[in-house]
């Protein structure tokens, strides 16, 4: 059963990936991030990676006082 399983996975992860491949399946990445709450500003125009709130590089540390 447990080989089955793995089977069936395995399958589903390859369909997947020749979906996205081929193109047969497309993700709207902005409203995917709107339904998930990050407002990316205006949909009319085009979505900018370094906008991305989840891909924008973290914050340096500030310098120590004194």
């Amino acid at each position: 059963m447990t080989m089955l399983r793995w089977l069936l996975l395995g399958l589903l992860i390859f369909g997947l990936g020749t979906g996205f491949k081929n193109g047969w399946l497309q993700v709207d990445w902005r409203r995917l991030l709107e339904d998930a709450g990050l407002d990316l500003g205006d949909p009319e125009q085009p979505m900018q990676l370094h906008d991305n709130p989840l891909l924008r590089p973290p914050a340096p540390p500030a310098p120590p006082e004194g």
